[in-house]
This record gives C-alpha cells, structure tokens and sequence, in this order.
C-alpha cells in the first residue's frame, strides 16, 4: 500500500537514461481549484500531487488528484469523491482487469516523483520510506482526466507491486520504482499488455531506508515537515529483523536520544 506521499517544495534537476529533462509546469482550463493548494507533506488520497507526463516528446508537470476517478464516471464531483476514495493504489496484478484502470494502463501513464513515503506496519506506527541520499523516488502510475461542465479533476493512482526483500519489513505491498530507462520506457507510446508486465518487478536497492517517525503523520490533516522527522535510527538493510513496534520503542528512543 501507497496511501502518503512526500514531494519537494522545488522540482530537483532529474535526468533518465543520461539525458537532462526539461519539465514545464502545465495548467488546464476549469480545473478543480483544490488543484490549485501545493502539498508538500502528508499527501492523502484525495489530495493533490505534482505528476510528470510525456506526450510527443514534450515533458510536463501536472497537478493530479491522488485516486483516480475513471473519464467515463456519471455524477457529479461529490458522487465521485464518494465512489472513488479508495483508487489511490492500482494493484498490478488487476490493473489490466478493473475497469477504472484498464484504459489508463494502456494509454495513460504517468510518474510522481516523491521524496519518500509512509507505510504502518502494525496500523498505528508510521515509518518513512526514502533514500539514504535524499534523491527522488520516481513511482510508476496511471491518469485520466474527468469532465464535468464546471470543471476538470484530473487524477492518478500508483502501480503497487509485492514488495522487495526490505520493504517486505513492513508491508506486503510496495510502490512500482522505476529508475532511468525503465522509467523513461514506461512513459512511451504504444505498450502492449506483455510489455507493460514486464515492468512490474518488486524494487530491491541498498538505497531504500526507513526510520519510524511520530503519529502526526497517522492524521491526514498534518502537512508539515516533522511528518518525516526520524524519532529512531534507521531500519537496518540486512537481516531480516522486524520492525519496531509501539510497545517496545522506548528504550530505543533514549538509546537515539543520548
């Protein structure tokens, strides 16, 4: 599971397979002004993600509704909030089936570059995930774009997979993370099914590290930086030990202290 994300205040320089992007920021007539709020922190499904999209060749930064509210829903943006609280994440086991997302995968992919984010091991006890050098996570995701004769949502879920080895220490699913040209090569034009399976790898790096931060980050309507604030050491890479738990982290958090 996906469920908050972490972006940057200022889009890092990035470059995929050895060659620099150029990324314009794009707006859209009638958009859902909610669009218009920039969440750095806390992102929770419903709220808004800056997305990157390639189309013919033209690089772009979208603001994109996290959960994805299919093109042809009936009803009004209310009726949709409703139906579609819970397409934040799109299963790639499934994507191909449901009918929310089996247009999308074909036509409309997407990456969000994040900082990190939060997974809850036990329900209650949030870790962040990021790399160990800060650089951007780009996760694999797909689009579309709602009308209604008001305005635009346009919209996104992420691709999930099993997890890898490390990330298994705290969820059983993980993030799609694409890097270089795996990541330029999602965004291409004309992939068939088999193609796009092939994609759907769970994501193994000495990079990923994952530290347990405080319960603000377990209320959607926290948004500030100390939602990724470390409050224990990192979670090591080897071994497979479990993660900490509420009931046995104090004595942890004065070694951390001291």
């Amino acid at each position: 599971m996906c469920g908050r994300l972490n972006q940057f205040a200022k889009m890092p320089a990035l470059s995929l397979a050895g060659r620099a992007l150029r990324i314009e920021r794009r707006k859209k007539g009638r958009e859902d002004p909610k669009a218009a709020a920039h969440i750095l922190h806390n992102i929770c499904p419903t709220d808004y993600a800056d997305v990157m999209t390639l189309n013919e060749g033209e690089w772009a930064l979208e603001r994109m509704r996290f959960g994805l509210v299919p093109s042809w829903a009936k009803g009004t943006k209310a009726d949709m909030a409703k139906k579609f609280l819970h397409t934040f994440n799109a299963r790639c086991e499934s994507v191909f089936q449901l009918a929310s997302y089996r247009g999308p995968i074909l036509k409309q992919r997407c990456l969000i570059p994040v900082r990190g984010w939060h997974e809850w091991p036990d329900s209650r006890t949030p870790y962040f995930i990021h790399r160990n050098d800060d650089a951007p996570l780009l996760l694999a995701g797909i689009f579309d774009v709602w009308e209604s004769v008001e305005e635009v949502v346009t919209s996104m879920s992420v691709i999930t997979t099993p997890p890898g080895r490390y990330m298994g220490k705290f969820h059983d699913r993980s993030p799609l993370i694409l890097e270089d040209k795996a990541a330029l090569d999602w965004l291409q034009p004309g992939l068939r099914e088999g193609d796009l399976r092939a994609f759907f790898k769970p994501y193994e790096s000495e990079h990923l590290e994952a530290y347990r931060v405080s319960t603000l980050a377990n209320h959607a309507r926290n948004k500030t930086e100390a939602v990724c604030a470390a409050i224990a050491p990192p979670v090591p890479q080897a071994g497979d030990e479990p993660v900490v738990t509420e009931d046995d982290v104090t004595p942890l958090l004065e070694l951390f202290r001291t």
